[in-house]
């Protein structure tokens, strides 16, 4: 068996652990990076936004990767890397569909909300095809000088307190892998969850949500649908609805559509799991018995082919999930192994950069200098990631009610809660120099109790009402004219500014 010494041990692959790895090993520190499996392989987890963007940018500034900052807006992504395949996202468009009712464009935008998240397509946030850009991402972690091992078991971990012992097996044979530290990037696989016992508190999370979802090619753009109704259908829309994060609302949940620049479009239907409760239907079943109520989506993807993943769609369980223990003494969990919501909104890719940030801002502060501080900052870590998740969960348990109540008007006025916190955290960090605050205003005790406030009158309050009450609780938050747009739920100002667009 050989053995390898490293300071940092990274189990998982996927984007954020191998930008980790990369920003470690860049900065004076050895890492490894193991996986199970080998690139490239299926994923999702695809729609980037302005939140991701600049942390994206600036990890590439301040740690020296040049090659990571082209994939930061969607200009310098196509120009630089033509052949990794991405998307183009200009914001975020939610349709409201009836039962056995067609969707019928109003001239007042009644079952239509845009929002605009980038001001053009050259500065546009992106949408990443996984399979290759998780593949991108390793081989240029590897050209850092990280030790990576794709198709690798670990068949035991072994705490040597300080320190771990992994015993390995990559396809040529037994590896013992000892490190200082050991980081959690594998998921939903939950490495550490299992090693150390963790208890799951997925019970204090409000959503409910499952999924069942692929990539298919020939669908087509819902812009095109629209129009085909009415030529005026899409005469207001701030941006090409298609060029976005595309939500579909349906009785049942949701479906998102996001197209990339190939004849692929990732589709994924998410079901409210409190009304929709597990089936034994076969998945591609299930997935067909939710659309036979709602013709224009039917119709749309009668015509598709299923091309990912090769075994057929992808059926989930409770999406929902959260460990009561996020960092230890030599260990952290990144943020989609401590935990997971929903892909409302596309929080995922922001979420998980946060965490890549503070977690090497800790790791190269400390295990350079004898880790004086590392407990309380990786405690510091550990509340921050919890926190983030839980306001997460409220921002997307009010949607869920607000599809359950019928209500259009009420999920839009409740997804502004989102909107306001996405928006104005962006401003601060541009105003504040790269300030590593907590993600969605999570740390924001006032933010916060809005929040509350508001998410405990969502079910009992008419719907003027409630619109009311958020404009007023969320007016401290509302920097970009949320709530009063010119043209009714069309939002084209709510962008991050063009001055500070230019990330690249």
């Amino acid at each position: 068996m050989s053995r390898l010494d490293v300071d940092v041990a990274i189990a998982g692959s996927g984007f954020a652990g191998s930008i980790l790895s990369a920003i470690l090993q860049r900065n004076g520190l050895r890492v490894a990076l193991i996986d199970r499996v080998r690139h490239p392989r299926f994923a999702i987890g695809e729609s980037s936004t302005p939140t991701a963007n600049l942390i994206l940018r600036d990890l590439a500034d301040r740690y020296g990767l040049d090659w990571l900052k082209p994939l930061s807006q969607y200009g310098t992504w196509k120009r630089t890397y033509p052949n990794l395949t991405s998307g183009i996202k200009r914001g975020f468009s939610y349709f409201w569909h009836e039962a056995d009712r067609e969707f019928s464009p109003t001239s007042d935008h009644q079952n239509e909300l845009l929002v605009a998240a980038s001001s053009s397509d050259e500065v546009s946030d992106t949408q990443w095809l996984r399979s290759e850009v998780d593949e991108f991402l390793l081989k240029r972690a590897c050209g850092e000088g990280v030790s990576a091992f794709e198709a690798t078991g670990i068949k035991t971990l072994t705490a040597l307190s300080p320190g771990w012992r992994l015993d390995c097996q990559t396809p040529e044979g037994p590896v013992e892998i000892r490190c200082r530290f050991l980081v959690d990037g594998t998921g939903a696989g939950g490495l550490l969850s299992q090693h150390l016992q963790i208890a799951d508190d997925s019970h204090l999370l409000q959503t409910n949500s499952r999924a069942i979802f692929g990539h298919f090619t020939d669908l087509p753009r819902w812009s095109s649908v629209l129009s085909a109704k009415a030529s005026s259908a899409t005469t207001d829309h701030p941006f090409d609805c298609d060029s976005s994060a595309l939500h579909h609302l349906i009785p049942s949940g949701w479906m998102w559509w996001l197209r990339f620049d190939s004849d692929v479009t990732s589709v994924g239907l998410v079901l409210d799991a409190e009304s929709n409760p597990a089936s034994e239907l076969a998945a591609e079943t299930e997935f067909e018995s939710h659309l036979k109520t709602l013709p224009d989506l039917r119709e749309a993807l009668t015509a598709t082919t299923l091309v990912a993943p090769q075994g057929g769609l992808v059926r989930t369980g409770r999406l929902q999930r959260l460990a009561s223990r996020i960092a230890g003494a030599d260990w952290a969990m990144l943020p989609h192994a401590a935990g997971f919501i929903d892909p409302l909104h596309s929080s995922g890719i922001a979420h998980s950069l946060g965490g890549v940030e503070r977690l090497a801002e800790v790791l190269l502060r400390n295990l350079a200098s004898g880790c004086e501080t590392l407990e309380a900052e990786l405690q510091s870590y550990a509340d921050t990631v919890r926190s983030e998740l839980l306001l997460i969960d409220r921002l997307v348990s009010g949607c869920y009610s607000a599809l359950r109540q019928r209500s259009f008007r009420k999920f839009v006025a409740w997804s502004m809660c989102y909107f306001a916190a996405a928006t104005s955290w962006e401003r601060r960090r541009l105003d504040a120099s790269n300030e590593t605050t907590a993600l969605f205003l999570a740390d924001d005790h006032r933010f916060l109790q809005a929040v509350a406030d508001l998410q405990s009158r969502l079910e009992t309050e008419s719907d003027s009402a409630f619109e009311l009450l958020c404009l007023e609780r969320l007016a401290p938050f509302n920097h970009v004219g949320l709530f009063q747009p010119p043209i009714p739920n069309m939002y084209a100002r709510t962008a991050v500014l063009d001055s500070d667009a230019n990330l690249a």
